[in-house]
């Protein structure tokens, strides 16, 4: 379906005004089961959610006893500690492949048979969210939760798979598969001129991947370049960082209403993905771009390219296309498969996200 693109005559920008008690995602004490919900909220006068500062679980007041704070100190260095020893037992690292935020993660080999690994090692933070899956009497932690709702079987080959985890006092310590040759998507396209061919072959994955989240009740706020490995011999793709967003690729409802919806989201991220891709950068750079603006598109794209980017990028949540419609785009419909692919995308045995968070009547649909 092509649809073009209407700017709309005017947007009020309006930051939504709630209850001071509301929370973006609740934080989930022992035995507190969360109902599940497709909408992610903005806490009251919360400026940028990725801005918490990384705390060690152990930090307290600056008023403490010197004898406490110095206990404090010796018990965090302790659990440092267990938590280095427990990972060099099972794992041997290599190198570090990068950091960022409240995470390291690095290279890494399985001590008992030698398999690649990426170890990524987190520190805790205040108000850490904590999940019980429906079925298991464990409280996980959200990140681990998530990956294991998306890697239990059958699984999907264009998501990253969870092996181990590992937690203690101090940290979290998340053991995942390291595919062998691949880098990240943005380092690809800066390296290689994507052709809409390679982009198809690319994005189906990358589409089918948010498919397989959705349907485990799991929403990946932040399908962007940099959380995509790719092999540049074989284009196959792993969508990778089930963890926090990125503002810039935001939808313009947080930026105006502080909310949105799951799937409107996820579409507004394969948009981006899609442009960025074909066109080399992105096509917002700011806030208010991404509020007022239209993307402008060189004259090499194909209009079926730009109808569909065009559709995933409308201001409306309500205009943009559905995955399903997505799917059924000409653009993404009119591909070869390349030999790389494991399976073609499909549209059987998709199953409404409302049916799936009744299944997971435990859990909340946490934005990844």
């Amino acid at each position: 379906m092509d649809v073009p693109y209407e700017r709309p005559e005017e947007l009020l920008v309006k930051r939504r005004r709630s209850e001071s008690g509301e929370k973006d995602v609740e934080t989930i004490k022992p035995e507190t089961n969360v109902e599940a919900s497709s909408t992610v909220t903005r806490r009251v006068g919360e400026e940028n959610p990725l801005k918490r500062k990384c705390m060690d679980v152990s930090q307290g007041p600056e008023s403490r006893p010197e004898g406490t704070a110095k206990r404090s100190r010796t018990e965090t260095e302790e659990n440092y500690k267990k938590m280095k020893d427990i990972i060099l037992k099972r794992y041997a690292v290599v190198r570090l492949l990068g950091s960022g935020g409240c995470a390291s993660v690095y290279a890494g080999v399985r001590t008992s048979d030698g398999k690649k690994v990426a170890l990524k090692i987190m520190s805790k933070i205040l108000n850490d969210k904590y999940i019980t899956i429906n079925g298991d009497t464990r409280r996980l932690p959200a990140e681990v939760a998530i990956l294991e709702l998306v890697c239990k079987p059958p699984r999907c080959p264009y998501v990253i798979e969870l092996l181990d985890w590992i937690e203690t006092p101090a940290g979290i310590n998340i053991v995942l598969e390291r595919p062998d040759h691949c880098i990240d998507l943005f380092k690809f396209c800066r390296r290689v001129n994507v052709t809409e061919s390679m982009a198809k072959v690319i994005m189906q994955q990358v589409i089918q991947a948010a498919h397989h989240c959705r349907a485990r009740g799991v929403f990946h706020h932040d399908i962007k370049e940099e959380n995509i490995l790719i092999n540049p011999h074989t284009l196959e793709v792993k969508l990778i960082d089930f963890g926090c967003g990125t503002p810039i690729y935001f939808p313009p409802e947080w930026l105006t209403e502080g909310k949105y919806e799951a799937e409107p989201a996820t579409v507004w991220g394969l948009g981006v993905l899609l442009y960025s891709m074909l066109c080399g950068h992105r096509p917002f750079n700011s806030p208010h771009q991404t509020v007022y603006e239209s993307q402008c598109f060189p004259g090499h794209l194909s209009i079926s390219s730009c109808s569909l980017i065009n559709w995933c990028l409308q201001k409306d949540p309500k205009r943009r296309p559905t995955l399903e419609q997505v799917i059924a785009h000409s653009w993404v419909r009119n591909y070869t498969v390349a030999p790389c692919c494991r399976a073609p995308l499909a549209l059987g045995g998709m199953t409404p996200v409302l049916q799936i968070h009744q299944e997971f009547k435990r859990i909340i649909v946490y934005t990844i």
